[in-house]
């Protein structure tokens, strides 16, 4: 069922992609937003696997369409030089939201499934109502000369799908918290609870190591910035195979979170310089793909990985995607630095 959510998150970013392009950011937001909403209620209606596997599909095609907008038009709003820090911002405030959103989804799920899911679509409606009557459209007025692209540009351009390909195997190992690690807390002998209470650290984190890191981001070299990420979060992983007690997997989500951190920004705003103009929703659509795609392999490769060869074979693999991953997208960091402004 989460590989259904994964795939149908991927083609949903691309889709919002070209609808930012081409309908405006505004309107692709509320599209999103409401139709997420409708199709999350049916996933709660659904009562067999297959019925779980369709709905969850269609909620993945629904439920991102508005990422690619929203950075879309942060890329229309903000100079080049502030972006990583307006990234990271907007990065913190989905955090912020998922610090609270973890303990009351536990406690409304305890109470009936169906409380959630109704709260749930009641707050994706309420965004996008304030979204109609607070956020203005953002996309440039299109002139007679523009050029007008597609999604074939995107794929034209190497540095971008290197770009992907890094973010989309840095992104198969950030999942294995979410997929493989409850596993492995079950093998280690740790209850639901000493999970939940490891992997809270994560949000708390974030919410309060976000805010005090915003000033590394500016003005500093983003491809090393991203190498030093990618190598907390490879170090944190591979320290899971090396614990066995709650605090000591506690520590390890300690390391690899500010690894989360240090990145959160940097590659949206690699990104926004590699897109043209007119291009920036598909461009951001495509960088979507990449946690789509993980989204469906992470879960699949690493229970396969772990059922068959241990938990060595997982934390020692997500060390070495972790470095490959992070020299990749320093390259491709240093290389979008230096290709002129479109």
């Amino acid at each position: 069922m989460l590989a259904c959510l994964g795939a149908g998150s991927a083609c949903s970013q691309a889709l919002g992609g070209v609808l930012a392009d081409r309908a405006g950011r505004r309107r692709t937001m509320v599209l999103g937003l409401c139709s997420s909403a409708a199709t999350l209620l049916a996933v709660g209606a659904a009562t067999t696997l297959p019925a779980l596997c369709a709905t969850a599909t269609l909620y993945g095609l629904c439920l991102n369409l508005l990422r690619p907008a929203v950075n879309a038009a942060l890329a229309d709003l903000v100079p080049d030089r502030d972006r990583p820090r307006a990234y990271a911002l907007n990065f913190w405030a989905i955090n912020l939201g998922f610090a609270v959103a973890t303990p009351l989804g536990g406690f409304l799920a305890a109470r009936g499934y169906w409380t959630l899911f109704l709260l749930d679509a009641a707050t994706s409606l309420g965004f996008a109502l304030l979204v109609l009557r607070g956020v203005p459209e953002t996309r440039p007025a299109p002139h007679e000369d523009d050029v007008v692209g597609t999604l074939r540009d995107v794929l034209r351009d190497r540095l971008m799908l290197a770009l992907v390909a890094g973010c989309a195997l840095q992104a198969v190992v950030y999942l294995q918290a979410f997929s493989t690690l409850p596993l492995v807390f079950d093998q280690d002998g740790l209850s639901p609870g000493d999970y939940g209470l490891a992997l809270g650290l994560n949000g708390v984190l974030i919410v309060v190591l976000q805010p005090l890191l915003l000033g590394l981001l500016a003005g500093r070299a983003r491809g090393r910035l991203l190498l030093l990420a990618m190598v907390l979060q490879g170090a944190g992983f591979g320290l899971h195979g090396l614990a066995g007690t709650v605090g000591q997997h506690a520590g390890a989500v300690v390391v690899w979170t500010v690894g989360e951190v240090l990145q959160a920004g940097l590659l949206s705003a690699v990104v926004a310089g590699l897109a043209p103009v007119h291009l920036r929703g598909r461009y951001m659509g495509a960088f979507g793909v990449s946690f789509g795609v993980a989204g469906a392999i992470a879960p699949l490769a690493g229970t396969q990985v772990l059922a068959h060869a241990g938990q060595g074979a997982l934390w020692g693999s997500c060390v070495v995607a972790s470095l490959v991953s992070g020299v990749a997208l320093m390259r491709v960091s240093d290389a979008a630095a230096l290709r002129p402004a479109r």
